[in-house]
């Protein structure tokens, strides 16, 4: 089994433990290294996000100095609990991509000014053309009414987000790149194209892509589908397992079943943490 997981969260975003108690019980299950992502998502009309049901405040309209020292003291106690508990962990963040004009420059200046290791690519949010409107996909029916195009629109868009996100070479890997399924409606197959060149975007850029065991738990299955994650082993991108863990008693849960999946589908490329 892998011995190491890199997507998980905290109370910093929307997890149930704090990230010492995270990392205690990483490093009481025997993992080798430990990595912790949370949510990092900034939108400058992030108060459009009305309907969704997440805390308040993992959502942050702009990257500003506030949002700056909260990172740093939170990869600071990460580092320190790192030490305590004698596991090495990474400081990562699921950072949310926004397509509006000046969001990647303000991101880039942001990432300079932060302690972190990695980033993971992590799109939950529909968009506008501009990028300007978006829509959280988890309660998307409530924003029907205004929501000026049909969901295929949304739907396409999202994925042709996920190519451009991969295509920027900012992240380690992707997460959950059929997140889009809880949308009522939703069929892969109409979506072959854009998939396509998100995987060709994973390709040329040499990015991982992860089977999450979360979908296990909420859904029965992984993310992605076994459709998908064909594609992937097919085009040998390599693949993480992850847990996507919101709790300690999460981490690597299935990880024993993704590991059998992997094999069935003659999964040959890993991902590993390669140091800068």
């Amino acid at each position: 089994m892998q011995k190491f997981s890199y997507h998980t969260h905290t109370t910093f975003s929307d997890g149930k433990n704090t990230a010492p108690e995270m990392i205690e019980h990483a490093a009481a299950i025997g993992l080798d290294e430990f990595g912790i992502s949370d949510h990092l998502i900034v939108h400058k009309n992030i108060e459009q996000l009305r309907f969704c049901g997440a805390a308040k405040k993992i959502f942050h309209s702009s990257f500003d100095n506030e949002l700056v020292d909260l990172c740093n003291k939170h990869a600071d106690e990460i580092r320190k609990a790192s030490k305590k508990y004698g596991i090495k962990t990474r400081v990562g963040y699921e950072a949310d991509y926004f397509t509006y004009n000046g969001w990647t420059e303000e991101f880039d200046d942001f990432l300079k000014k932060i302690d972190y290791d990695y980033l993971i690519s992590g799109n939950h949010y529909f968009m506008s053309p501009d990028g300007e409107d978006i829509f959280d996909i988890w309660c998307f029916e409530k924003y029907k009414d205004i929501a000026p195009e049909d969901t295929t629109v949304y739907l396409k868009r999202h994925f042709q987000t996920l190519s451009k996100a991969v295509a920027s070479k900012r992240f380690w890997f992707l997460a959950h790149p059929d997140y889009a399924q809880t949308v009522c409606g939703y069929n892969e197959n109409d979506y072959q194209t854009e998939f396509y060149n998100t995987v060709q975007a994973l390709l040329s850029t040499k990015t991982g892509c992860e089977i999450s065991t979360k979908g296990l738990r909420k859904f029965g299955h992984f993310y992605p589908s076994k459709n998908i994650l064909s594609q992937l082993i097919e085009k040998n991108i390599p693949i993480i397992v992850s847990d996507d863990a919101h709790e300690a008693n999460q981490i690597c849960s299935f990880f024993d079943d993704a590991e059998n999946e992997l094999a069935q589908l003659g999964c040959k490329n890993r991902l590993i943490f390669a140091e800068k």
